[in-house]
Parts: structure tokens; sequence; C-alpha cells
């Protein structure tokens, strides 16, 4: 989808990066000086509950992880967000320290798109009550606690029960995640644009299991059979809850709820060449 002209942005920084930090003064700077309506907040502003307003984009100084903590906060805003990468990887940014200047002039002359992908719903069905319920970016993780115990899962899609799993865990996630968690588990990579998303055991013991590409309409359910093992539920990396014996965790796809900025810089196929995950 085209942008009309950006004339609003909200700038986040990393405060605990100097790099970031000095990149995102200066970006305010440069705005400020051409009337430009900008706001300015830190990645901790963000986590501690800040206000964030409504603008034409938001533009993170940062890594992987403060991306997608602003992609958490704004889904279903409809604000496209952009990264500059100041991390190691920076998978989500398609922008760096060289080249953040000529994105914000790009963006204000409405040369850049935007990318709608899918998210993941989630509910921790706790007895007769909900006990948890969200939204992640990249993944839902089940995975064992200190001691290496394989956990007893049983897995159902739209209510068709298909296997009783022993394993480390499991990961669900969107095709924005497919490179993370779940590809080191064997999973497949899925483009962004696609509807669906992608079931992958962690170390299944003696079970034909293979990673499981859902549509974004199908439920998957996954209930805890264990007891006296600890199991824990991770999202997006960044929140973690203990589960309890007879929990059922809940997953379903959204398509359109993250919007993500490009201005042409690099596609998804060839940051995934540049970052090594297909090699010849």
């Amino acid at each position: 989808m085209q942008h009309a002209p950006v004339s609003s942005f909200v700038l986040i920084t990393k405060r605990e990066n100097t790099a970031a930090e000095e990149a995102g003064r200066q970006a305010f700077a440069w705005l400020a000086e051409r009337g430009v309506e900008v706001t300015a907040l830190s990645h901790a502003d963000l986590l501690a509950g800040a206000p964030v307003p409504d603008a034409g984009m938001a533009l993170v100084f940062g890594g992987d992880g403060t991306i997608v903590s602003v992609l958490r906060r704004l889904l279903g805003r409809g604000i496209p967000v952009a990264g500059v990468n100041f991390g190691k990887v920076g998978f989500l940014a398609e922008l760096s320290p060289a080249t953040w200047l000529a994105g914000l002039e790009e963006a204000m002359a409405g040369a850049t798109t935007t990318e709608q992908r899918m998210t993941l719903h989630y509910e921790v069905q706790r007895g007769n009550s909900t006990a948890l319920r969200g939204e992640v970016v990249n993944d839902v993780v089940l995975t064992r606690g200190k001691l290496a115990r394989l956990v007893p899962l049983s897995l159902e899609v739209d209510g068709c029960h298909m296997v009783n799993l022993r394993s480390d865990g499991l990961v669900a996630s969107t095709p924005t995640g497919s490179t993370g968690y779940a590809s080191s588990a064997g999973g497949p990579l899925l483009a962004t644009g696609l509807n669906a998303y992608v079931a992958t055991a962690i170390c299944p013991f003696l079970c034909g299991f293979p990673p499981l590409v859902l549509s974004a309409h199908n439920s998957l359910c996954i209930t805890v059979q264990a007891t006296g093992v600890e199991v824990f539920l991770t999202l997006d990396g960044q929140e973690v809850h203990e589960l309890h014996p007879g929990d059922t965790l809940c997953v379903r796809g959204i398509p359109g709820r993250m919007h993500l900025a490009h201005f042409g810089y690099s596609g998804y196929f060839e940051r995934l060449a540049s970052a090594g995950f297909v090699r010849g």
C-alpha cells in the first residue's frame, strides 16, 4: 500500500544505546527545523506505559527487540513502523545509521509503502476461565523449566486431535517470527505476506510430528498434560508466564494487525540472504 506524504512522526529510541540516542536527537532536530510534527519517546517510556500519539509513522532507533516492543504496543493502530538498526541482526530494520535521513526524506515525499502482516492471538484456558489472553508479533513458545524433562503436550487443530507429543516444548510463530526460534527448531521460513503460521516442536522424542503450517483461521490448541514438570509460556521473547497441568493454550492468526513501512532499500528475501539464512 502506497503512503501519502508523512507529515507527523513518533521517534522511539533505545536509551541504553548511545549511538541510537544520538541519532534520535538528530532526527528530532532535523524534523523540528522543518516544522514537522514530531514526538520523541524512549523505549523505557514505552515500557512504562507512556501514551503514543497518532502519527503518520513511528521510527524506531534500536535493535529487533526494541522494534518488536513498538510493534506490540501499536497493534491495530494503523501506524506504520520503520526500524533503524542499532542492534546485532536488525532483521526487522530496513534503515541503517547511514540511511535514516534519506528514509525520512522519502517518507515525507510519500515514496514509502506499508506492508500489513499477521499476528497471533492467544488464550490460555485454565479450568472454566481464561487465565491469559493477548496478541504476539513473533511467536508464542511453550518450554520446559530448569530440569531437562520432556513435556507431554496434546495438540488439536480445529477441534481435531492431531498428536500426543513429548518434547522440550513447541513454538507457534507468525511469518515475521518464522526466522527466529521456530527456524532454530527446524521450522520453515514463511514469506511475510502469508496469512499463515507454523507450529514447530522443540526436540520431539520418538515422534514423527513435522513442522505444521496452518492458515490464519485455523485454531491450534495445546494442552499441558504434565504434572511435576515446570512449563512456561513465553510471548515474543519479552514476557513469560508459568502454566499449570491441564492448561490449554489456543492460538489463531489475525491478518493485517501490524504495519511495517518499506523504503525499497532491501526486501525480505535480500535480508534472508544477507543474514545467512540461506547459503549456497
